[in-house]
């Protein structure tokens, strides 16, 4: 599995009350590792890689704007002198990708298996368990019901049937907001998410376990 990216200022920023908050993606693509390797720190990487070079690759749009969506601010807000300030806002919440093997050597040249979603199961539940996110943002409308299924609240319609913006599930004795969110590649308004976000953490209450 890969491990995921813990900001130094995780569940303790001023950033959305504080809370503890994952956010979830799909998967790593990469030229550099063979498909279907397990590359551990491989997420870890990207992020140091994101936050350290002004030269902007263009998949680095998709972190920007999901940065853009938390914070609220843009570019020239969260700028320093002449630094960006995106990685500012990442140190603030966890990151990981769901499969947890590399899925291909290029962007959007593959989609996930049933075997890939299947074997990312226990890793993810192992990621719950380890950093107790009270908040889920489920980057891509395909992802979220098989991240959300193992946990699905009896009384709501199957989890491919769901369209809102966001539910709580429950594992264990602690309840979890997963927040359904339009994948930020591309067509992506972050001001109308960074709304939906900071309304969807507002109005959570806070679970009962920690």
């Amino acid at each position: 599995m890969f491990e995921p990216w813990i900001g130094e200022n995780y569940g303790r920023s001023s950033l959305l009350g504080g809370k503890r908050i994952l956010v979830v993606g799909e998967s790593h693509h990469s030229e550099e590792h063979p498909v279907n390797s397990v590359v551990p720190n491989l997420t870890c990487r990207v992020m140091e890689h994101y936050g350290s070079t002004q030269a902007r690759g263009e998949w680095m749009r998709t972190l920007d704007n999901v940065a853009w969506a938390l914070s609220g601010k843009t570019r020239s807000d969260l700028a320093t002198s002449l630094h960006r300030g995106e990685l500012s806002v990442w140190q603030s919440v966890a990151f990981y990708n769901y499969i947890p093997v590399v899925l291909t050597d290029s962007a959007r040249s593959a989609r996930p298996t049933a075997m890939h979603y299947q074997m990312a199961v226990a890793p993810f539940e192992q990621v719950l368990r380890d950093i107790k996110p009270e908040v889920l943002i489920v980057c891509g409308y395909s992802l979220f019901p098989f991240l959300v299924r193992n946990h699905w609240p009896t009384d709501l319609a199957m989890p491919w049937d769901f369209s809102e913006d966001f539910l709580d599930v429950q594992r264990d004795d602690q309840k979890i907001r997963c927040i359904r969110m339009l994948h930020p590649s591309s067509s992506f308004s972050h001001k109308r998410w960074h709304t939906v976000i900071s309304n969807a953490v507002a109005s959570f209450e806070n679970p009962v376990g920690t």
